[in-house]
């Protein structure tokens, strides 16, 4: 097992370029090198020398008392993947985040290696939308009366995680990453008071989207959809967002914007030994 050189985690991520919808390919890699510019304590770990050939890697971003882990392989063997999990050792509570079908049972070697019962295993499962280029541009993009678009600031991290359904005590602090280190929007009224917000998460994917009770029935959760669509694909990333199974509202709010579900992935919680 290998760390790679911070210098050649580009090389890695340029061996995904050719499918941008892969939430674990090109843009999850990108915004981990942007983090890992300014501090945060982020590795990428592959087996051997040869990891140009099958791309294998386990990339770990710690913080707080957690760690979030993401994999993914361009091979069709899972070998690689399988070795890099049972020579990696992590005490702390860990989770794995947005992996493929194909590495469900990956997750579940490891779960076993670490002497835990599959019965204890969740794999919680995410709808993966995407809304091609093409569709952007038919978007009616035409505002809301006294309502206006803008990026979020650090200090409304707090409203946003607590808002979130997956607040916890680590929460806050990968909330304000996400607002200082990538995209993000925030639907403010005519003083300035915010009412609804939209994040883009590390794996590159619309996240977080919230509009507070009073302000809702108004449209602002798809103007900021449309808004971060437009801002997203202006970089050249795919638009994509990440809905849970049972969210029949946001998956009708992302029907109607002309979004087609193409995938699904899981997450998968590792307590603390």
């Amino acid at each position: 097992m290998l760390a790679i050189a911070r210098d050649q985690w580009r090389l890695l991520r340029d061996l995904y370029q050719s499918d941008r919808t892969n939430l674990t390919g090109y843009d999850l890699i990108n915004s981990f090198i942007c983090l890992s510019e300014c501090g945060e304590n982020v590795e990428i770990y592959v087996t051997d020398a040869n990891w140009p050939k099958h791309g294998s890697f386990l990339l770990v971003h710690s913080f707080g008392n957690k760690a979030e882990i993401h994999l993914n392989t361009l091979g069709e063997s899972l070998d690689q993947l399988q070795l890099l999990l049972s020579s990696w050792q992590l005490n702390k509570r860990h989770l794995f985040c947005g992996y493929e079908i194909r590495f469900k049972h990956v997750v579940e070697q490891y779960w076993l290696g670490k002497g835990l019962s599959l019965g204890q295993l969740e794999h919680q499962g995410t709808l993966v939308y995407h809304l091609p280029h093409s569709e952007i541009k038919q978007l009616d993009l035409g505002p809301i009366s006294d309502i206006k678009l803008g990026s979020l600031h650090i200090k409304h991290a707090a409203a946003v995680d607590a808002h979130w359904p997956y607040c916890s005590n680590d929460s806050l602090l990968l909330i304000r990453n996400l607002i200082q280190h990538n995209i993000s929007a925030g639907a403010f009224d005519s003083e300035g008071q915010l009412l609804g917000w939209c994040l883009r998460s590390s794996h590159g994917s619309l996240s977080n989207l919230y509009v507070l009770p009073p302000h809702r029935r108004r449209g602002l959760a798809s103007l900021l959809v449309r808004f971060m669509a437009q801002e997203i694909a202006a970089t050249g990333a795919e638009v994509l967002a990440t809905i849970v199974f049972d969210n029949e509202i946001s998956r009708k709010l992302f029907d109607k914007l002309g979004f087609k579900h193409i995938q699904d992935i899981y997450w998968a919680v590792v307590p603390a030994s």
